[in-house]
């Protein structure tokens, strides 16, 4: 067992080790499975420590879904971005997804805890990260407003309905796929190819 620290000044640190041992509590146990004492004691610090940095354990976890949505939302517009100009609105779609899975499986503590807590949340908790998600669901909408504005999705497809198909669709993947049996890759060219089939 690590020694404890218990002043913030000795582990300059502790807030990122705070989230990180959090963010692995979250996605293995569930938020309201986890305590703040047992986060505490993962990060090797006192529990007055914790609330040197945070008020309570539903503010850790809105930082969380803050940190992996915006790991993921930057890696979905660094894909795009790399796209040649005038990319088809269906390769940017494809780059989404491509972004998506790929931050999604590169920093799984973080952003399979926002895949996989949605239930069991307090209130007060939703209401503060729901923006948060509202807005790169958003995002989404319009991607797929404007591959269908551009003949691009298959006739008969709702982008209504296309958009949370996919994005769970995606967000599940952490629950089963294990980057120790096949590559990241393997998992993104499948998925593109079913959706784009």
């Amino acid at each position: 067992m690590s020694a404890v620290l218990d002043e913030p000044a000795r582990l300059p640190n502790a807030r990122d080790i705070i989230l990180r041992e959090a963010a692995v509590l979250f996605s293995t146990k569930g938020f309201a499975e986890s305590g703040l004492r047992e986060i505490a004691d993962k990060a090797g610090i006192r529990s007055s420590t914790v609330y040197y940095y945070f008020a309570s354990k539903e503010r850790i976890y809105e930082e969380i879904i803050r940190i992996a949505v915006d790991t993921i939302f930057a890696a979905v517009s660094a894909e795009i971005a790399a796209l040649p100009a005038g990319a088809s609105p269906r390769l940017r779609v494809e780059a989404a997804i491509r972004g998506h899975l790929r931050a999604l499986h590169g920093n799984k503590p973080f952003t399979s805890t926002n895949a996989q807590s949605r239930i069991k949340l307090p209130e007060e908790v939703n209401s503060i990260i729901r923006p948060v998600r509202d807005g790169y669901s958003a995002f989404w909408r319009q991607l797929l407003d404007e591959a269908q504005a551009a003949g691009c999705l298959k006739k008969g497809l709702e982008p209504r309905m296309l958009r949370p198909l996919i994005l769970g669709t995606l967000n599940r993947t952490v629950g089963w796929f294990d980057d120790r049996e096949g590559p990241v890759q393997a998992l993104i060219d499948t998925t593109i190819t079913t959706f784009s089939g």
